[in-house]
Parts: structure tokens; sequence; C-alpha cells
């Protein structure tokens, strides 16, 4: 029986170049290349930067299938291989010369006056008020009320995604090997009706934030970002967020060293 592996890419001129050498390299193996995503394959395939992978993942829902990324962006922190050797990429993913990192997303479940819902970010999620306004909240950790935030918003990521926008907020850089989600406040005000934290907080990964509005943020709108996308709701009473239950299964070469390409694309 062959294997079935499907490719997703962006459409920049070296990401469609790179498809179709792998596509050569694949089919030269037997491998039955999918024109869609099903679970039924046995590798998936993203080329493109980190936005391209982060699109992919989310198309796919969160799959469970091992995925080689393929850099042809710019950062690439997800991105395992390049173009110059797919080759020796499918080489050594056959013969088991690979890690498997295993990525837990974060989750939130907005709570509204009529509804629930669900959102789920690789990196992170932010919840912030209407963007004209300062948001205020209570911030809850297992239910244990920790203080009440005014600021823009509050940021929880996981650590793959401590170097994404929790980075650019001065929060932690957190190894992926670490079962935690950190919590970064966004723009908060230290006046005195609020003393809000202005570092980031690290917590074990069990533990569920709860985020509630209070003052001019009371059952009003709510603003969630997760992975660059944003959705808007109304009427709400509070925002929980937790590790997700899903896990994204990452190819890594078996000499891949987490600090050295951190060292070598952020530090």
């Amino acid at each position: 029986m062959s294997r079935k592996i499907y490719i997703f890419r962006n459409n920049k001129d070296n990401s469609m170049a790179a498809h179709n050498d792998l596509l050569e390299v694949v089919r030269a193996r037997g491998y039955e290349v999918l024109s869609e995503y099903s679970d039924d394959a046995d590798l998936l395939a993203c080329i493109g930067g980190d936005g391209t992978f982060l699109s992919f993942v989310h198309k796919c829902r969160f799959p469970s299938i091992p995925i080689i990324g393929i850099n042809t962006g710019h950062l690439g922190f997800f991105q395992e291989s390049s173009p110059n050797n797919l080759d020796e990429t499918i080489d050594d993913i056959e013969n088991g010369n690979i890690v498997i990192q295993k990525i837990r997303p974060v989750q939130a479940r907005i709570v509204t006056r009529n509804n629930e819902f669900t959102r789920i970010g690789l990196n992170e999620i932010l919840v912030r008020g209407q963007y004209s306004h300062v948001s205020q909240f209570s911030v809850s950790i297992d239910e244990t009320v920790i203080q009440n935030f005014s600021g823009d918003g509050i940021l929880v990521s996981t650590p793959v995604g401590s170097t994404a926008y929790n980075y650019s907020l001065d929060g932690a850089l957190v190894s992926p090997d670490l079962d935690v989600l950190q919590l970064t406040p966004v723009a908060p005000m230290n006046t005195s009706a609020y003393r809000c934290f202005h570092s980031s907080i690290l917590l074990p990964a069990s533990e569920r934030i709860r985020i509630r509005g209070i003052g001019r943020s009371t059952g009003g709108t709510i603003i969630l970002s997760f992975d660059g996308r944003t959705h808007e709701f109304s009427n709400v009473n509070y925002v929980e967020v937790f590790q997700s239950d899903k896990e994204i299964h990452l190819i890594r070469h078996k000499d891949y060293d987490y600090w050295k390409k951190l060292s070598s694309k952020l530090l």
C-alpha cells in the first residue's frame, strides 16, 4: 500500500518551486499525493514560513499526523527543512532518523449571555475589549482571583508561542520542553485604582485562566485574537483559557537544537 502525503504551500514563487521539487521526490518514492487534506494521510508537508504553518494547522483543524515544515519564509521556527535538502529530509523520515516535537495548543471557551464558543491558538490567545477602550478584567487562576486588571488586554501563550507576540511584549522565552502556559499583560495601567502586574506569569498547563469583564467591561464586547485571526463576541460573561487536548506532531531532525535555532533566528 502506498504512503499518502498532503502538501500545503503559500503562493510565493519560491514556495511553488519547492512544491514542484517535493512532488518529484515523493512521487519517485511511490507516495500518493493527496489533492486535499485527509485524516488518512501518513505525512503532511507545509511549505512557507511560520504564518503559512499557522494557516495550515488551522485549515486542517490541528491534525495529529506528523508534519514536516519546509522553510521558504523568514524566521521559520516551525520549519525544519529547506528546499535544498528535500531528498535527505524524506530519507530521514523514512529511516526514522527524526524526533517528534509534540505541541499542545491553547484553547479559549467564550461564555456569552446565550451561547458558548471555542477558539484554539497554536501560539497564543489574546483577550481584549473594544479597541477604543481600556479593558477592565478580573483575572483568576483556577478560580483564585489574582488581580483586577486595567489595560489593553491579556495574552496567554504556549511555549512555542513565547517567541511570537509574547516576545514583543517583553514576555519570557520558554523552552518547548516545559508544560506551561504564560500569561502576559498588554499595556497594563498602574494607578491608584489599578495596580496591575507588569511581568509575565508562568503557570502549569493544567491550570485554567478565567478573564471576566468588570467595571466598564462588564458583560460587554470581547475581541479574541488567536494566531493572527480576530473574532468579536458580544455580551460576554467570561472567557476561560486552558491547554487544549489537541496535539501537533512536528518532525525535527535528530540533531535538532532549540536553543541553537533560537539564537540564530531571534537573539
